[in-house]
């Protein structure tokens, strides 16, 4: 005991010692230190402070060693300590619990949070999803509407095309019924009447052959198809028309069968050559060679010399009348000229010659030719060859003097009209 009071601060001490006179006074009041103990021990649920454990100690000390207090102070001090440990485990075991079961709620609610918000993102999509089909249903909707519209205004396109289609169809089978009633009669009464209208055709597209195209040749072909068409009929009341048909060819045949394309084809050969044909230069003119050979012979030493002397002076002084006339150098642009000059001649005259314009064709050879004997060399092979071609060119002839019309076929118009006014009259009887 005296241990532990040496252990004591002076504090406690102090406290100690107050304590003491505390219990000597209550003693002196209470009957007995034996009351005080049963009380103490039958109030074991009021917690022991530092002070009345100090207040047992100095008890002890003042009881009679029979009494032990000391036992008794220690066994509730440890009773204090071990629920008070036991109260502060249950605490941390009940705040540890709590944070624990707190914590599984904040998971359980954020889970949930995220759940929710899962949910209303998956809502949302399918809400725009929906908005967007609804949108593209509306929009297929109007579409729909659209090509049904357009639908319904080809349909009534179509039907009025089918009702004008059976319109017109009903009138070729009604124009086809007469066709063929006209065909039975015409068939059984006149048949060579068709080899007559085509005999009719020829001839009109002989006229548009010669007259439109000049193609002489082919017109001649078909009068003779027409008269061979005509012959092949074997009608004696057909044959002025076969006469007039004979006329007609003979006058086609004697027109000019030159062909101009020949000319015109010819003419572009030679346009092609002018950049081939040399031009004319100036030449300087030659010296007549006045040099005689000397003689051998020494006899003739005096002749040797004098000739050898005239030479002499001829190298040195030389005089010469020149009397041509001297034309001056060409330069690049004035060849480039000439020879475009000839090539625009020869150009017009092939465009005269297609246009069958004989006149102006001979007026354009013609310049080619001044051109020619000008400007180019008249010694040269090509030159010479080139103004024959054109010589060959200007005297070939194609003028041509073609028919007004063609003087069977006012006849054989005639003739088909009287045909066909008296078939209708027959039928009409």
């Amino acid at each position: 005991m005296a241990d532990s009071q040496d252990n004591l601060t002076p504090a406690e001490q102090k406290k100690l010692a107050e304590l003491e006179q505390q219990l000597g006074k209550e003693k002196t009041v209470k009957p007995s230190a034996k009351t005080t103990a049963t009380q103490n021990t039958k109030s074991p649920e009021k917690p022991q402070t530092k002070s009345s454990a100090f207040a047992t100690k100095s008890d002890s000390n003042s009881q009679p060693p029979l009494f032990k207090p000391n036992q008794k102070v220690k066994s509730n001090t440890g009773t204090l300590w071990f629920f008070t440990v036991i109260n502060l485990l249950l605490i941390i075991a009940i705040i540890a619990a709590g944070y624990w079961a707190w914590l599984k709620w904040q998971s359980g609610v954020q889970q949930q949070t995220d759940v929710i918000t899962n949910q209303q993102k998956i809502l949302a999509e399918q809400k725009s999803a929906v908005e967007q089909q609804q949108a593209e249903i509306a929009q297929s909707i109007d579409s729909n509407q659209l090509a049904k519209d357009d639908l319904q205004q080809q349909n009534q396109a179509l039907q009025n095309q089918i009702q004008s289609l059976l319109e017109e169809y009903q009138l070729l089978n009604a124009q086809v019924a007469v066709n063929q009633r006209n065909l039975a009669d015409v068939s059984g009464r006149r048949p060579a009447d068709w080899m007559l209208a085509e005999a009719d055709y020829l001839v009109r597209m002989a006229g548009r052959k010669l007259w439109l195209e000049h193609d002489v040749k082919t017109a001649t072909m078909m009068l003779q198809s027409a008269d061979r068409r005509i012959q092949d009929l074997d009608d004696p009341s057909l044959l002025p028309i076969r006469a007039l048909l004979a006329e007609d060819i003979q006058s086609l045949q004697q027109i000019n069968q030159v062909s101009t394309s020949s000319i015109a084809l010819a003419l572009g050969a030679m346009m092609k050559q002018v950049d081939n044909l040399p031009l004319l230069f100036f030449k300087r003119p030659e010296a007549e060679s006045s040099e005689k050979e000397l003689s051998e012979s020494i006899d003739d030493w005096r002749a040797n010399l004098a000739r050898n002397w005239q030479e002499f002076k001829d190298n040195f002084f030389s005089f010469k009348q020149v009397t041509t006339q001297i034309k001056p150098f060409m330069s690049e642009q004035q060849q480039w000229l000439s020879k475009e000059q000839l090539r625009f001649a020869l150009m017009q005259a092939q465009i005269a010659a297609l246009q069958e314009d004989s006149m102006l064709y001979q007026e354009f050879i013609q310049s080619a030719f001044g051109l020619v004997s000008e400007y180019f060399d008249p010694e040269k092979t090509q030159v010479i060859q080139f103004t024959q071609a054109l010589a060959e060119l200007k005297a070939t002839d194609f003028a041509r003097q073609y028919p007004e019309q063609f003087n069977a076929s006012g006849l054989l118009k005639d003739v088909i009209e009287q045909r066909l006014d008296s078939r209708f009259v027959n039928g009409s009887n």
